[in-house]
């Protein structure tokens, strides 16, 4: 397709010529979306059937075109081949559309109120020096004039659909879909080629161009079908990407483009003051309204967002990433509230602190792996054998500590027993337990509770021991 492209830049010569080059360049993207499609699911096949169409209607419209000014010397405007130009707007809306539909809502959202913002303010720039001059200008009829209007309308539509594109990968997601081959990408890059030639064919309005300058134009047209068509290559890819994909906050070049969108009415009517011709007062309010609903709309977005992401990190901070449990931070946390509620009220409290019986030597035996899987299934079960108001924790390593609110020494040591009987691959556990003496500070009742659990150790491990209790009367038992 490149040297298809080139040959009709460099070769294409005559008015035919130039129709056989311009139908092979159109052909063979339309061709390759179609038969590339068949390969997707069936459900996704439609969206890419409909942005050929698009590309095929635009680009066929090269015959009406030439047999209305070439063979039949015509000068009317608008023409049949107008309605083949126009067609590409809806066919591509519709067809991004469907696959925007498959996107997780957390990304599609943020990005259609980034792209309606700065859409809105190259709106006002459109409809100032585009969509009202071709409204009032006399020299075409109502339907010239409704035609006019719809090339630019339809370059805003896809502006809004290539800035979706484009930030619906979150902060630098456009730069890390490409270097992985995403769709969307390369769709915002083929749609911005075609509005490439769109904006040329504005600037350069109703004056004379030579032809070479013409098939120039055209080349951008070429291009961008080719780059759509490529596209396709990646649709797959593209849906497993984002299923699994994470909403990021805006980055610097976002947030910039979004405040250029905002100064975007004011320039107009400032330059317009300037030049002493204040014309566009309600576009420039209606544009300016819109931007402003658009981004406070977005911050409370954005602050939504902050709030969600400063729980998940206050949560991830006091979760223990292996086992799930809360880590030593939150218990040590939540161990004063709970003694200075017990002062209160006069209820007991015990801590337990719990050491898994040869966990260097099972690591060492069965490996790493195996013995971060024990800590796991360990905690799973010994967290179902505590009530919910208990709080079992990872304390370090293979040691873990239990907060047993409203229990005293004995209540605390038959918790311990019951999670004794549940500890799993063969595995056993020593434990110190101490109750509150409704005194000392919670420093002085974990090493307590820590002294026990050393007592426990070098009797003969797997047992309980109490603290502040005649060994004698230490909860022991090694089972039979």
């Amino acid at each position: 397709m490149v040297l298809a492209i080139a040959g009709y830049l460099l070769l294409a010569i005559g008015p035919w010529v130039e129709l056989a080059w311009s139908l092979v360049n159109t052909l063979g993207p339309t061709a390759v979306i179609v038969v590339a499609a068949r390969r997707l699911p069936r459900n996704a096949r439609v969206a890419w059937y409909l942005l050929a169409l698009g590309i095929f209607a635009n680009g066929a419209a090269v015959v009406p075109n030439t047999i209305v000014y070439d063979v039949l010397g015509s000068e009317a405007y608008p023409t049949i081949a107008d309605a083949f130009y126009l067609l590409f707007y809806p066919a591509v809306l519709t067809s991004i559309g469907l696959m925007i539909r498959r996107w997780p809502p957390q990304l599609i959202r943020p990005a259609l109120l980034d792209a309606a913002t700065i859409t809105s303010g190259i709106g006002v720039l459109a409809w100032v020096y585009a969509i009202e001059p071709a409204l009032d200008d006399p020299e075409y009829s109502l339907a010239g004039q409704l035609v006019r209007v719809a090339y630019p309308v339809g370059d805003l539509l896809l502006i809004f659909l290539a800035l979706i594109l484009v930030r619906s990968g979150g902060a630098s997601g456009a730069r890390r879909a490409v270097r992985w081959g995403l769709a969307p990408p390369w769709l915002a890059t083929g749609l911005i080629t075609f509005l490439a030639g769109d904006l040329i064919w504005l600037f350069i309005g109703s004056h004379t161009v030579p032809d070479w300058a013409i098939r120039g134009i055209d080349t951008f047209y070429f291009a961008a079908f080719v780059i759509l068509g490529y596209a396709v290559r990646h649709a797959t890819a593209t849906d497993e990407q984002r299923a699994t994909a994470e909403l990021r906050p805006p980055g610097i070049p976002l947030m910039s483009m979004l405040l250029l969108a905002l100064l975007m009415a004011p320039a107009v009517l400032i330059l317009q003051m300037s030049h002493g011709a204040f014309q566009h007062g309600m576009a420039i309010a209606t544009g300016s309204t819109i931007m402003s609903v658009l981004v406070v709309t977005r911050l409370t977005v954005l602050l939504r967002f902050a709030e969600r992401q400063t729980a998940q990190v206050r949560d991830l901070a006091r979760r223990d990433e292996l086992t799930g449990l809360s880590n030593r931070r939150a218990w040590t946390d939540e161990l004063p509230r709970v003694l200075e509620r017990a002062r209160q009220t006069g209820l007991p409290v015990s801590v337990c602190m719990v050491d898994l019986d040869h966990f260097k030597m099972f690591n060492d035996t069965h490996g790493h792996q195996a013995g971060d899987r024990l800590l796991k299934e360990a905690a799973a079960a010994w967290l179902g054998q505590v009530r919910q108001s208990d709080v079992l924790a990872r304390y370090g390593g293979e040691e873990f500590i239990v907060l047993l609110p409203d229990t005293g020494l004995d209540t605390a040591c038959t918790i311990m027993q019951r999670l004794r009987q549940v500890t799993p691959a063969a595995q056993t556990f020593s434990a110190g337990a101490a109750a509150w003496d409704q005194v000392e500070t919670s420093e002085q009742l974990i090493a307590r509770a820590d002294a026990a659990l050393y007592q426990a150790k070098h009797t003969g491990r797997d047992r309980i021991v109490a603290a502040g209790l005649a060994e004698d009367a230490a909860t022991s038992d090694a089972p039979s």
